[in-house]
């Protein structure tokens, strides 16, 4: 086992954490920012588009925060600390998504260690790419800012 992914071959996974294959079609909502929730997803086809929502003079904006695709995970950080939503998540195109019971999997990957290293991993590097991702961004917003007072 080397990731998130490998769990479908796992009997014990697969009888012990509720999970479903769940089709969008392009434009479906697949979270709401704000909601409730702790499944995890990983996409199995397809793109989708993470963004939040900024409101401004009772107008909104929906800036995109990333854009994802086969073999992604969202929904993690739910998954780990319980909060609402952070973001919004839209299919781009039709999508194949693997939903995963978040609390449920955290107590899988609790039980068995060995495995869990793996795919804690995996979902730790997932989390560093959109880190550093983000750092990019916010420097380029405060590049912008600083040009713009200058």
């Amino acid at each position: 086992m080397t990731n998130l992914r490998d769990l479908f071959d796992d009997p014990i996974f697969m009888q012990t954490v509720p999970n479903e294959i769940v089709k969008y079609k392009a434009l479906d909502v697949i979270l709401k920012e704000k909601e409730n929730s702790q499944d995890v997803y990983l996409i199995l086809d397809g793109q989708v588009q993470v963004s939040t929502n900024i409101f401004d003079n009772n107008s909104r904006f929906s800036p995109g925060l990333a854009r994802l695709s086969k073999h992604d995970i969202f929904g993690e950080l739910a998954m780990f600390d319980g909060e609402p939503r952070s973001a919004e998540v839209i299919a781009l195109t039709d999508c194949e998504i693997a939903k995963f019971d978040g609390p449920k999997m955290i107590s899988f990957l609790d039980t068995y260690p060995e495995k869990g290293y793996f795919v804690l991993r995996d979902i730790f590097m997932h989390l560093v790419m959109h880190m550093r991702q983000n750092n990019i961004r916010t420097q380029t917003v405060l590049q912008l800012y600083l040009n713009e007072k200058s």
